[in-house]
């Protein structure tokens, strides 16, 4: 660990924030004392309330305390790793309104526009320092639930991948704890990770419901636009194969902006005439969007949100 050194800004913020963590093979840093693993009740654990100490540096790392976690595992088997992304993500400059703690995050990258940002684990690439990556397997971990995870890229060296992760304990030990890991490069359960260098270049967020590619139809002609973060626009005539990704090539492009809360405006950087589109179906939970427009012609136009599936 000690012989890579970060190059970017972003990635020396980011090992400063970590300095206080052990090297790998060291101590972890637990949420606190005492340890006290599940079962138990609301009765039994308040009985040990007053002797909770909660350890400083996964407080800075996690915002948690330590009763405080014992308390939601009376409810919710869940573990710290969500909020440690987030927080070395915002001590490398991410904006505070991008989550990045969040299983769904490939999905919630696409919807606002920054669907580019996401690598899936099978596109050959290697995440960079402070890539926030994410797992997932169906077999149960440690605390008897799927394995969704969540961690930050470190490094990789031949086939070992060198990580810092939260969520290294849990109800069943009565304490979570963060740690520096080494792992196996490339692992089955890596869905992909988020490159904080292109979220740190990109533009702001769109509303959930804008971003990502839309099938549009203007009479018997379907057309193809990607809208990302930022207010570009991109069209082509061929529809896209990977929906979580920018066109490679488009024959167009353009810019756009939001009016209102469900409106938006494009305009064209070529002979097309601007158009212009509402919002008229948003159903969240069957992931259906779609919209009607018109050209500044008068031609009218209708356009579907083309959902990723992750």
């Amino acid at each position: 660990m000690a012989d890579f050194e970060p190059k970017e800004e972003y990635q020396k913020k980011l090992k400063a924030f970590l300095s206080p963590l052990p090297d790998v093979g060291g101590p972890e840093v637990k949420s606190g004392t005492p340890a006290f693993p599940r079962p138990y009740d609301a009765d039994k654990l308040a009985t040990i309330k007053d002797k909770c100490v909660t350890n400083a540096h996964f407080k800075d790392f996690t915002g948690w305390e330590h009763y405080d976690l014992l308390k939601k595992w009376l409810s919710d088997r869940t573990t710290t790793c969500n909020e440690f992304c987030q927080k070395c993500a915002l001590k490398m400059g991410t904006p505070s309104d991008i989550s990045l703690n969040r299983f769904d995050i490939a999905e919630w990258l696409s919807g606002r526009g920054l669907g580019h940002c996401w690598i899936p684990g099978d596109s050959g690439a290697t995440p960079e320092y402070g890539d926030i990556f994410r797992l997932y397997e169906a077999k149960p971990d440690h605390n008897g639930v799927s394995l969704n995870h969540m961690g930050v890229s470190l490094f990789v060296s031949g086939s070992e991948w060198f990580t810092a992760e939260s969520g290294q304990g849990g109800p069943s030990k009565g304490f979570d704890a963060v740690a520096r890991k080494k792992r196996v490069w490339k692992p089955a359960s890596l869905t992909g990770w988020v490159s904080i260098k292109a979220i740190l270049n990109a533009g702001k967020p769109l509303p959930n419901w804008a971003g990502g590619w839309w099938e549009v139809t203007e009479g018997s002609q379907v057309y193809y636009y990607y809208l990302e973060a930022g207010g570009k626009i991109s069209f082509t005539p061929v529809k896209p194969l990977a929906l979580a990704q920018r066109p490679p090539f488009a024959s167009m492009t353009g810019t756009f902006r939001v009016k209102g809360m469900f409106g938006l405006e494009i305009s064209w950087a070529g002979p097309d005439v601007d158009e212009s589109f509402m919002l008229t179906e948003q159903d969240a939970k069957k992931k259906r969007y779609s919209m009607e427009g018109k050209t500044s012609g008068g031609v009218k136009m209708k356009a579907k949100r083309m959902m990723a599936s992750f």
